[in-house]
C-alpha cells in the first residue's frame, strides 16, 4: 500500500487563523511572505518557533540578533510569546479529540497564525461543534477555510512551497512491542506528535477503511524526545509494516535531516536491541510518493 492510495481518505480540510501581535512579525514579513512555525508550551506560557532558512536568514541577520536565535542547518529558529495561542489551544485541543484529525501546516502570514487539518468527514457533528465554539468565543479566532480537502500530499507540497522538505525513512524492529503483525497490510498517519499513556494516537488506512491506534513504543518515545529537545518541527509522520519491520517515513525541513539521523542514531543507542536500518535521507519531491 502506498500513501497516495489513501491520501484522500480524510475528506475535509478546515483552516483556523488566529491574529497575532508582535513587534517581529512585520520585520520579518517584509522579507519572507510566508513564515513556517512549531508551537511550544511552557506551563501556562504559550509560544512560537519561527523558522527563518536560507538567504531570509542572511538578510534578516541584525533583525533576529536580539531575539538570540538558534541555528540549525540553514534555518535560524527564533522563538516568541504568542499570547494570542493560550485562546487558540482549546480550540486546538479540541480538534485533536477528534479522532480521524490530522493536523498540517502551521505557518505566519500577513500577521496571522494558520493551521490545516485534514478530517473525516465521519466526523463532522464535531467539527459543527467546533465552528460553533469559534463562533461563541468572539475573539481574534477565525475559521480561514473549511471544505474539502485536496489530501494530504497538496498539504505537503504546500508546506514545501514555505519550506524545502526533506524525507527520512528508517525500519525498526518494534511491531511485536506494540502489537502489530508484520504480515499486515496498512498505512499510519500521526495526527500529532505528542504522545500520554495511551500512546502516539494515529489513524490506521486499512484498504477502504480508517480507524484509530494508539501506538506504544519505547524507541518511538525517546525519538519524540530527542526531536522536541533540538526543535525539529516534522511536516508529517507515517509508518507502515513491510517485510516483519516498522517502517517510518518523517517529513522535516530538509536543512534539518543530519539533525534527523543523529537523534535517530542516539536512540537506537540507547535500545541496541532493537534491529534498526536507515533506508533514505533525500530531498522532498513528487517522486518520493512512488515509493512512500
Amino acid at each position: 500500500m502506498l500513501y497516495r492510495d489513501v491520501e484522500k481518505l480524510l475528506e475535509t480540510g478546515i483552516t483556523i487563523s488566529i491574529e497575532q501581535q508582535h513587534a517581529l512579525f512585520p520585520l520579518l514579513l517584509r522579507e519572507v511572505e510566508t513564515i513556517p512555525l512549531d508551537s511550544y508550551r511552557d506551563g501556562n506560557d504559550y509560544y512560537v518557533d519561527l523558522f527563518i532558512c536560507d538567504k531570509a536568514a542572511l538578510k534578516l541577520t541584525g533583525v533576529l540578533s536580539a531575539y538570540s536565535p538558534t541555528r540549525l542547518g540553514d534555518c535560524d529558529i527564533v522563538r516568541v510569546k504568542a499570547e494570542e495561542m493560550e485562546a487558540a489551544s482549546v480550540i486546538m485541543d479540541e480538534i485533536g479529540k477528534i479522532d480521524f484529525a490530522v493536523r498540517g501546516g502551521l505557518y505566519l502570514n500577513s500577521g496571522k497564525i494558520y493551521i490545516d487539518y485534514r478530517i473525516s468527514s465521519s466526523s463532522k457533528n464535531n467539527l459543527t461543534a467546533v465552528a460553533d465554539h469559534i463562533r461563541r468565543m468572539n475573539n481574534k479566532i477565525r475559521i480561514a477555510d473549511l471544505g474539502p480537502s485536496a489530501g494530504g500530499i497538496n498539504i505537503l507540497n504546500n508546506v514545501d512551497s514555505r519550506i524545502h522538505l526533506g524525507v527520512v525513512s528508517y525500519e525498526v524492529d518494534i511491531l511485536p512491542e506494540i502489537g502489530i503483525s508484520g504480515d499486515s497490510d496498512f498505512f499510519l498517519e500521526y495526527n500529532f506528535t505528542k504522545t500520554d499513556d495511551a500512546g502516539f494516537r494515529a489513524v490506521m488506512y486499512d484498504g477502504g477503511s480508517i480507524s484509530v491506534q494508539h501506538i506504544k513504543s519505547q524507541f518511538l518515545r525517546e525519538v519524540q524526545r530527542l526531536s522536541v529537545e533540538r526543535k525539529i518541527p516534522k511536516a508529517a509522520i507515517f509508518a507502515k509494516p513491510v517485510n516483519g519491520k516498522y517502517r517510518s517515513f518523517t517529513f522535516l525541513p530538509f536543512a534539518m535531516i543530519d539533525s534527523q539521523l543523529s537523534l535517530l542514531f542516539e536512540a537506537h543507542e540507547r535500545f541496541p536491541d532493537k534491529e534498526f536500518n536507515i533506508l533514505a535521507a533525500r530531498s522532498y519531491d513528487t517522486r518520493v510518493w512512488e515509493w512512500i
